[in-house]
């Protein structure tokens, strides 16, 4: 008897409970022997449902069409409510810097006439005491900083260069951004530049909200840390014979915005084998060895059953 976990998700906004349920039962009817167990993990509806059990927090995820003026109203009620917001978002289609999730957090409207640095002041201040002395998080899903040449407002999801972007209110709102920012030591070895707000790591997330959080005082953290923190996803891991992992594009550019690094690493430390299962795989042998998968299985034509039977008959021992 052995055991298998199955983590991961399923696309960006797919709900990834169903998709990993089938495997789980399809993986069970071909190694019936085995025990198997599962738990979402990534971005967007796969990090509500990990986290869904956590009654101390609260997941505001936002992806591309949602409202992040609302967003920010949102957040703002969860920490009234005595609750710890997490909002989590990744590198989104639109964004305005994080100007909308200000204006909502703050419930401050740019009034008729008012110069973007009068309303900035006011907002920020109403928004710092929204937050005063309590908990919150960005949780990002892109490492990408929200200003500089590889930043999510120079950059689209796909990585091309962004043609419509206001450059000039850019630079104005990187000012207004560096002159808040809370005094910080600058890691040694690098530069003052990296401890300000926009240039932070993920800070470029959720359309630029992430970079507001981190203004006013809440933590930046990557969704796939934030998940092994506060879930049972790493015992679960260690405590397995076979870890299979639903990445739905199996590519070196788009892992390398994935969190499957952090599941193979864990999975290694035990050597225990993983099974990667996607919709489409480009990775070569070499680097399969670098991503820490020993095998891939890719669903070419959506049978889940037939998928995780095959993955039982390959990969587990009875």
């Amino acid at each position: 008897m052995g055991r298998a976990f199955i983590t991961g998700h399923w696309g960006q906004e797919n709900d990834p409970a169903p998709v990993l349920r089938a495997l789980a039962q399809s993986f069970s009817a071909g190694a019936p022997s085995w025990e198997v167990s599962f738990l979402p993990f990534g971005p967007g509806q796969a990090f509500a449902e990990a986290m869904e059990d956590d009654q101390r927090f609260c997941v505001l995820s936002v992806g591309d069409g949602d409202c992040l003026h609302e967003a920010g109203q949102r957040f703002r009620e969860v920490l009234a409510e005595g609750k710890v917001p997490v909002l989590e978002g990744g590198h989104l289609t639109a964004t305005d810097g994080g100007v909308s999730f200000l204006e909502g957090i703050s419930g401050a409207k740019r009034r008729a006439k008012e110069s973007l640095e009068a309303w900035f002041a006011r907002a920020i201040e109403h928004a710092q005491n929204a937050v005063s002395g309590q908990e919150f998080y960005a949780a990002y899903s892109t490492s990408r900083p929200l200003f500089g040449p590889s930043s999510t407002l120079a950059l689209e999801p796909d990585l091309s260069l962004r043609v419509s972007g206001d450059t000039a209110f850019d630079r104005r709102w990187a000012e207004l951004l560096h002159k808040t920012m809370r005094p910080q030591l600058a890691v040694s070895g690098q530069s003052a530049s990296v401890v300000e707000p926009g240039r932070l790591p993920g800070s470029g997330a959720s359309g630029g909200a992430a970079a507001i959080v981190g203004l006013l005082g809440g933590r930046l953290v990557s969704d796939g840390d934030f998940l092994l923190h506060h879930t049972d996803c790493e015992s679960s891991i260690e405590a397995s014979d076979l870890v299979i992992i639903c990445e739905p594009e199996l590519h070196s550019p788009a892992l390398a915005e994935s969190s499957l690094d952090l599941l193979t690493e864990i999975a290694s430390r035990s050597a225990i084998p993983v099974l990667a299962i996607g919709a489409h795989s480009t990775l070569s042998a070499h680097e399969r060895a670098q991503w820490g998968i020993h095998g891939i299985l890719v669903d070419e034509t959506g049978n889940l059953d037939a998928l995780g039977y095959r993955a039982a008959r390959t990969w587990a021992r009875q």
